[in-house]
């Protein structure tokens, strides 16, 4: 089974509904549904199916780069110079484990000129971009082929490459008309999860498109005036009660004060500066994956931070294992408040007995910044306010 490579093999949140009432003119809650296919037999984690990710993470990101380079002709400032390899040192291994399961994402139903599919909502890209079966242009009456083509290429070798049309779009009960889409030529995308693309919620200055008249669908909805408020914001849960609700804040969801921490928009993601166990870091909040990743000198260095951690090594990423009764305690400061990791989602499996820590390290990423995927999500709600240039977390309600 071929793993979705823009970083989409994401914890799954499946939409239980279509519909959902909206609390409030110009708003949209959907219900969302989790599912864990990181694991086999045992809570034992396939590790190699985790290094897939990963590495479709890297190439995420590095294709963004390549597109801010092409729309802006400046190089991203988050791009920095390539540190040298770091040694290993003694303590480290590589397990093998053969790969067993499918990947994982986030989906939910959107509509094309009438016509509804399933996309994976990435706030760590910036384009809709689906397989050719999922949307057919000549169907809708008001589809419009605007002749530009796109083409981008994934880690696990394919390519989505096709033609860009604008359409009415829905999610919930929210419209816009004119939204931009990518049909591939290609099926990209093959899993069981029932996806047929990617939505995504990152700003445009790293989008495949080359027109930048085709904005991201979000941006869409806040220019003909479909939300209330220029907010999206996910609720994610291990369990049942997932969300991601359009146009404003839901406080139901919230509890106590929401951290804010500025972003710059200019850059393309919503990257904010934090702190892990006190240490100073650059946090791109992805709702596109599902741990969390940085630069390996970093990640092995909190190990040290932590201790009683374990390194080791599976292909080029680097893991910490622990004491499965002892687990270890991971603190983020964001916005001047601390955020502790929950217990349950401080491991996300186990490799030889031993609890697999949710943060992974990982050379060449293409920008010195951490990828805070949805371990960093789960039990609490985050906000991304496109307004104010700002990210929002608190713990959930």
């Amino acid at each position: 089974m071929q793993f979705f490579t823009k970083a989409l093999v994401a914890a799954a949140l499946t939409f239980a509904s279509v519909e959902a009432a909206a609390p409030q003119d110009g708003s949209m809650v959907v219900p969302l549904k989790r599912r864990n296919l990181f694991l086999s037999i045992g809570d034992e984690l396939n590790l190699k199916a985790v290094v897939a990710h990963l590495n479709n993470v890297q190439r995420k990101y590095q294709s963004s780069m390549d597109n801010y380079k092409r729309r802006t002709g400046e190089i991203n400032p988050f791009v920095k110079a390539l540190l040298d390899l770091i040694k290993r040192d003694g303590s480290t291994s590589s397990i093998g484990l053969d790969v067993v399961g499918d990947g994982q994402l986030w989906t939910g139903p959107v509509t094309f000129g009438g016509q509804e599919f399933h996309l994976d909502f990435d706030t760590g890209s910036a384009d809709v971009i689906v397989n050719r079966e999922a949307y057919n242009p000549e169907k809708s009456s008001s589809s419009k082929n605007t002749k530009t083509t796109f083409s981008t290429a994934y880690a696990d070798g394919t390519t989505a490459r096709g033609f860009v049309y604008t359409d009415d779009f829905k999610v919930g009960n929210l419209e816009a008309k004119n939204v931009a889409i990518g049909r591939s030529h290609t099926t990209f995308i093959r899993d069981e999860g029932k996806s047929e693309g990617i939505a995504g919620l990152s700003f445009s200055s790293i989008s495949t498109f080359q027109d930048e008249s085709y904005k991201p669908f979000f941006d869409s909805l806040i220019e003909q005036g479909a939300v209330a408020e220029q907010k999206f914001q996910f609720t994610l849960n291990k369990g049942d009660g997932s969300e991601l609700f359009f146009g404003g804040i839901d406080n139901s969801k919230v509890n106590g004060n929401i951290a804010w921490s500025n972003v710059d928009s200019s850059k393309g993601f919503w990257a904010a500066a934090m702190k892990i166990n006190g240490m100073d870091i650059t946090g791109i909040v992805d709702s596109g994956s599902t741990i969390i990743t940085g630069p390996t000198f970093q990640v092995r260095s909190l190990f040290n931070r932590i201790g009683g951690i374990q390194s080791f090594t599976q292909g080029s990423s680097l893991f910490g294992a622990f004491d499965c009764g002892n687990p270890p305690q991971v603190t983020f400061e964001f916005g001047g408040q601390q955020f502790e990791l929950d217990k349950e989602v401080t491991s996300f499996g186990r490799a030889n007995g031993k609890c697999v820590l949710s943060i992974s390290g990982m050379d060449n990423i293409p920008m010195n910044a951490w990828i805070v995927g949805d371990t960093f999500f789960l039990g609490r709600t985050v906000i991304f306010d496109a307004e104010q240039k700002r990210v929002g977390v608190a713990n959930r309600a």
